[in-house]
């Protein structure tokens, strides 16, 4: 006996769009909303930002509680901006709370917590504002098209027309004192570290090649434009995994003026309108800096022909030769094995202008490196041992080093050359074995922080 279906035979699906998932959200709220600030909500501007003055507002409800450097430094900033705040009646606000542990300089690691407001809207009244603002954060989805169906949130302050600019102008001055972050396809990412090329040990031609033409390239930007130049500049890094392509990176991304955005294009998931929509992010928000790490497994070549991807090899040939970017976009990529790359990637004029290659460190870059480890490693016994070390990379050098230190720290007791020319003779002969992640992704995306190059955190 047959079963007749309920169901029809067709059943069409349709995706809310964000405009309409974010007015839905808003309803209960549209109200207090429009008595805080005064008007109809027509008479309002809704603006995406990053910065969230909700974090602080949190903070100040949590008083007391012990928190990251990182929640602190985004605050600061608010705090001094915020004179009083207001949330709607009946309302409960959500803070998302996490312990983390802390190291500081001089002291023993701390627990702290880290905090993140909610979907609660809160109404602030701003320093130099007559009008309150209300900050919330709402839901958003990406439409249907070549991109995968993902929601997530955004932040939005909503404030009267007529003190937008002032708002903005102030929250340039918030976002100059931010924390920094990385661009990526589904949102951004906490960076650590700071501008300071003096942290890496680099040979004469990286120092040349990358650091100094990095500095003079924002210094020069009036004689590009004289010389009827393109504002931009391409860098590709290559060489064996674990000397520092991705350390040097790090550094340029910590640029105090620059905002750095990254995709990783070996990911099966990431499609071709995502690399244009990143570059076009980067193009908005100039001088910016494009990551594109390990070229050479995203397009390997096969005979004559490059593999293609889920991000076609066409787009990214356009984004290089600034199809997609404005003035003040900087790219650099990665490649372990650059004899992979297809020949319109590395010989063509203009998609990248320094191709840099990070050898494994001579004699003296290494007696550099583990001087900046630790400054006792010296004496003849050392001198012998670096010799052993010909041919390791800035992150077989880490690790001698930390196989040295861990012998030390089993005997309770300060680590000595001794540990370290011990630890160089076992690698050396091969009777410990470097461990490295085959098949790792990129180094600076952080869901794949397994990568040797990573490893090479201070080297150059």
């Amino acid at each position: 006996m047959a079963i007749k279906s309920n169901f029809p035979d067709r059943l069409q699906v349709r995706l809310t769009s964000s405009v309409e998932l974010i007015r839905a959200s808003l309803e209960p709220y549209l109200a207090w909303i429009e008595e805080m600030i005064g008007v109809p909500l027509e008479q309002t501007l809704t603006l995406e930002v990053d910065a969230d003055p909700g974090d602080a507002v949190a903070e100040r409800l949590l008083h007391g509680l012990p928190l990251s450097a990182g929640t602190k430094s985004r605050n600061r900033s608010w705090h001094s901006l915020i004179e009083e705040w207001t949330l709607p009646n009946g309302g409960s606000p959500r803070i998302a709370v996490s312990l983390q542990r802390e190291r500081r300089p001089k002291t023993d690691p701390v627990t702290v917590w880290e905090l993140e407001w909610q979907e609660i809207p809160v109404a602030l009244k701003l320093r130099a504002l007559p009008r309150r603002v209300v900050s919330v954060n709402l839901p958003a989805v990406f439409p249907p098209s070549e991109l995968p169906i993902l929601e997530s949130s955004r932040h939005w302050l909503i404030v009267h027309c007529q003190d937008a600019a002032g708002l903005l102008l102030m929250m340039q001055r918030v976002q100059n004192k931010a924390e920094r972050s990385l661009g990526t396809v589904s949102g951004t990412i906490r960076l650590e570290g700071r501008y300071d090329w003096d942290t890496l040990v680099l040979d004469s031609t990286v120092s040349r090649m990358v650091r100094q033409d990095f500095q003079l390239f924002f210094q020069r930007e009036e004689w590009f434009r004289k010389h009827n130049l393109p504002y931009r500049r391409g860098y590709l890094f290559y060489g064996n995994p674990g000397n520092g392509k991705t350390a040097v990176i790090r550094v340029m991304a910590a640029h105090p003026h620059i905002k750095p955005y990254a995709l990783d294009l070996s990911d099966g998931d990431n499609q071709s309108s995502q690399l244009v929509a990143l570059f076009e992010r980067a193009s908005r928000n100039t001088p910016a800096l494009v990551i594109l790490e390990d070229l050479d497994r995203a397009f390997p070549t096969e005979g004559k022909r490059t593999r293609e991807r889920s991000v076609s090899f066409q787009t990214l040939l356009n984004c290089l030769d600034g199809v997609a970017t404005k003035d003040g976009v900087i790219t650099v990529a990665t490649a372990n094995t650059p004899e992979c790359l297809d020949q319109a990637i590395v010989k063509r004029p203009g998609r990248f202008d320094r191709v840099v290659r990070f050898r494994n460190p001579d004699a003296n870059l290494r007696r550099q490196y583990y001087l900046r480890l630790n400054p006792i490693l010296t004496g003849d016994e050392f001198e012998i041992a670096i010799e052993k070390t010909n041919g390791f990379s800035f992150a077989l050098l880490r690790e001698t080093y930390i196989t040295g230190a861990q012998s030390a720290f089993e005997q309770a007791r300060d680590v000595t050359v001794a540990d370290i020319v011990e630890a160089i003779e076992l690698q050396a002969s091969g009777a410990h074995e470097f461990k490295t992640a085959s098949g790792a992704g990129p180094g600076f995306i952080p869901a794949h922080l397994s990568n040797p190059d990573s490893s090479a955190g201070s080297s150059g």
